[in-house]
């Protein structure tokens, strides 16, 4: 992970979380760093976007579509380790 330390990693995820609560509009279980966002969570390609869209508010961040992949939003990890990169570069 490039651009953040300890203490802005757990800000990401727990801005993930936050953001998922709201695009899935249900009381999520306890989220980790290897929870799934479409196999476990529900996550579909509908959410991604609207995901982006509070995370880029919420981080004041603007993500670069070009670079986005589907293995991004694999995990939390995932997705988190992307918005680090973002965020640092």
């Amino acid at each position: 992970m490039t651009g953040a330390t300890g203490t802005d990693r757990a800000r990401i995820v727990t801005e993930i979380s936050a953001a998922l609560g709201e695009v899935l509009d249900y009381d999520l279980p306890e989220l980790t760093e290897e929870s799934r966002l479409f196999d476990e969570l529900g996550l579909d390609s509908t959410g991604v976007f609207e995901l982006l869209m509070r995370l880029e508010e919420s981080l004041d961040v603007e993500f670069d579509t070009d670079s986005l992949e589907m293995a991004h939003f694999a995990s939390v990890r995932s997705l988190a380790d992307f918005v680090a990169t973002e965020l640092g570069g």
